[in-house]
């Protein structure tokens, strides 16, 4: 399960978030889930997109460090007998792969954000259950792609430990 959702994460990201606020859809048109107010459901908006931006920035910054330490590591002068896994890693297809992960949750974290900030300038009272259904589809694709992230930061460290 893990290569395939890894092969094509943005693609299973948004997929279950459409099928979340398909649910979501559903069961308020049945009565099940009720709409809450307008005040709500733009607070709720602008915080899932103010925490898709500030989530955005974490991963840029572990993103801006692994590029940095690589740069530094081939900078330095490194006995190939004394390498670490870690150096190691930097060498590897391993690296540019985590490297396009984290630059695909930085899209899709700040696409996310800006997709719901716009919706919250444009969307008039009337047209509110798009807002309802956002703030579903966007808690999805912020949990996925923290989860995404805190797997490859896992794994990252796993190849520290093992140094």
């Amino acid at each position: 399960m893990g290569d395939a959702y890894f092969r094509m994460p943005l693609f299973w990201d948004y997929t279950a978030g459409t099928f979340m606020a398909g649910l979501v859809y559903y069961l308020n048109s049945s009565g099940i889930l009720i709409r809450p107010e307008a005040n709500y459901l733009m607070s709720n908006i602008s915080d899932l997109s103010t925490i898709a931006l500030t989530l955005a920035g974490f991963i840029l910054t572990l993103f801006t460090v692994l590029i940095s330490f690589k740069a530094e590591r081939e900078n330095a002068s490194v006995d190939p007998e004394r390498e670490t896994v870690f150096t190691i890693f930097f060498s590897t297809p391993l690296y540019f792969f985590t490297m396009m992960h984290l630059k695909n949750c930085i899209k899709s974290l700040v696409i996310t954000s800006v997709v719901g900030f716009f919706l919250k300038l444009t969307l008039t009272p009337s047209q509110y259950l798009w807002l309802y259904l956002y703030n579903f589809f966007g808690l999805v694709i912020l949990i996925m792609t923290l989860l995404r992230s805190l797997v490859i930061l896992s794994k990252i460290v796993q190849i520290q430990k093992e140094q």
